[in-house]
C-alpha cells in the first residue's frame, strides 16, 4: 500500500469473512468526513496514480488474505468490498469511470478483473444464480432481458383476409357447405 494509507484503508486490512466489524468501522469513519470534502482521488494523474496503486493492493490484500484462509472462508472481490477498500462509495467509483480516458479504462480493467474472478466461482456454483445475475447486472454492465412484441395484427390480417377473398373470386371458386371446400362455381351450377 501507499504510504499515503487513509485510515480506513490501515482498517480494511482487518476484514475477513467472518467478522464485519472492520466494515462497519469503514463505514462509520467515512460517513464522518461526508460533506463537502474533496475527491478521494482527484482527477490529476497524482489522483490516477494513488488510485491505481490502493487498487492493486486491494487485489493484493484478498490474495494474501484467500492463501491463509480456508475455502468456505475467502474473501470474494466484489464492487462493493472493492469501493469500500478505496474509501469510496460504488457510486463514486462509477463517477471516476465516467471522468473517461485512463480512468475508465484502468477502472474496467479493475472491475473485469473482479467479473473474472467471480465468474469462476458463479460456474463452478459457489455463487447462487439469483446473486449473480443480480450482481452482474448491477455491477458489470450484463443485462438480463426478455422482449415481447406486441403488435395489432388486425388491420394486417384483414387487409390479408380481402386479398385472399379477391385471389378465391378471380380463380372462379366458392364455397361448397358439402364437401368442406372451395370448388370451381361451375360444379355448383352443374349440381343444381
Amino acid at each position: 500500500m501507499p504510504k499515503k494509507d487513509a485510515s480506513y484503508l490501515k482498517i480494511a486490512k482487518k476484514i475477513s469473512s467472518e467478522d464485519l466489524s472492520p466494515t462497519l468501522e469503514i463505514t462509520t469513519t467515512i460517513l464522518k468526513n461526508l460533506g463537502g470534502r474533496p475527491a478521494t482521488y482527484p482527477n490529476t494523474s497524482q489522483g490516477l496514480q494513488s488510485f491505481i496503486e490502493n487498487s492493486q493492493g486491494f487485489f493484493e490484500y484478498v490474495q494474501k488474505a484467500n492463501s491463509q484462509l480456508d475455502d468456505d472462508k475467502k474473501l470474494i472481490p466484489d464492487i462493493e468490498l472493492y469501493s469500500l477498500w478505496l474509501g469510496i462509495s460504488r457510486w463514486t467509483l462509477s463517477e471516476y469511470q465516467h471522468r473517461g480516458g485512463e480512468w475508465e479504462k484502468i477502472i474496467n480493467m479493475f472491475k473485469d478483473s473482479i467479473l473474472v474472478a467471480k465468474k469462476q466461482l458463479i460456474l463452478r456454483g459457489k455463487i447462487p444464480p439469483v446473486i449473480a445475475i443480480f450482481d452482474l447486472t448491477n455491477n458489470h454492465g450484463y443485462r438480463n432481458t426478455n422482449s415481447f412484441v406486441l403488435e395489432d395484427r388486425t388491420a394486417a390480417d384483414n387487409d390479408d383476409n380481402s386479398e385472399l377473398e379477391k385471389k378465391i373470386t378471380d380463380a372462379g371458386l366458392v364455397w361448397d357447405n358439402e364437401s368442406h371446400e372451395f370448388v370451381p362455381q361451375e360444379r355448383i351450377e352443374d349440381a343444381k
